[in-house]
């Protein structure tokens, strides 16, 4: 019944959507969203970046000030570092760095500081998705047990699932709306709320049998690129 609610809220745009990160993956989500007239709140710990965007300014070359300038003239659209605004919206998107430290190992710190931002403020029934590039297990690993130190359990609480954002660098043919959404849950609840939600906004998505599978999909063509 909690499922059919949120899957109701994203179907006729009501649902309110929450983009953590607003980097080069982060904010082009958002402009896509509120493009097709959702209610979208960025949040990011750089209050640069937000005073910037509140502005309708863009600090992203391949990003043009209009795309920002349309969103606010909408009205759809909000930037804060006040992550408090958690607990009123209805799904999440983490767009985080995952860089590599000095050691070349995967860095978990902005995933793990971003869920701990989250935790506070996690509420029943809101869907969580991690966009961050990570080797196959993170969500389950490292972000779900996270998350669960609200008191809440996933996949019976919230939502959760893994969509790697995608690119096609210098391919102009390709950008966020029409490269296929690789989506992978491991309860079919969460996948299915994953993919009528990305539906919202890209052009063809492709769904996996969970959130590893997911996560090597992506690992496997930013290789694959890297090669290249």
């Amino acid at each position: 019944m909690r499922a059919i609610v949120l899957l109701q809220k994203i179907k006729n745009k009501t649902a309110r959507i929450g983009v953590i990160g607003l980097g080069y993956v982060g904010l082009p989500l958002v402009i896509e969203f509120g493009k097709s007239k959702f209610s979208v709140t960025g949040l990011d710990i750089d209050q640069n970046k937000i005073d910037l965007l509140s502005k309708g300014e863009s600090y992203i070359n391949h990003i043009p000030r209009k795309s920002i300038e349309s969103l606010i003239k909408n009205g759809n659209f909000q930037a804060s570092t006040d992550f408090s605004l958690i607990r009123e919206l209805d799904c999440i998107l983490i767009c985080v760095p995952t860089p590599l430290s000095k050691n070349r190992e995967p860095d978990m710190t902005y995933i793990v500081a971003t869920a701990e931002k989250i935790v506070p403020h996690l509420s029943h029934n809101q869907l969580i998705v991690l966009e961050s590039t990570s080797y196959p297990g993170t969500t389950l690993e490292v972000l779900v047990p996270q998350l669960e130190r609200s008191n809440m359990k996933a996949d019976h609480d919230f939502f959760i699932a893994y969509s790697p954002e995608r690119e096609d660098p210098s391919n102009k043919d390709y950008n966020t709306a029409t490269i296929p959404k690789v989506i992978g849950a491991d309860h079919p609840k969460s996948l299915e709320l994953a993919n009528i939600l990305y539906s919202s906004i890209v052009k063809k998505t492709v769904l996996v049998s969970g959130t590893k599978v997911a996560e090597a999909t992506k690992l496997l063509e930013n290789i694959f690129r890297s090669v290249n």
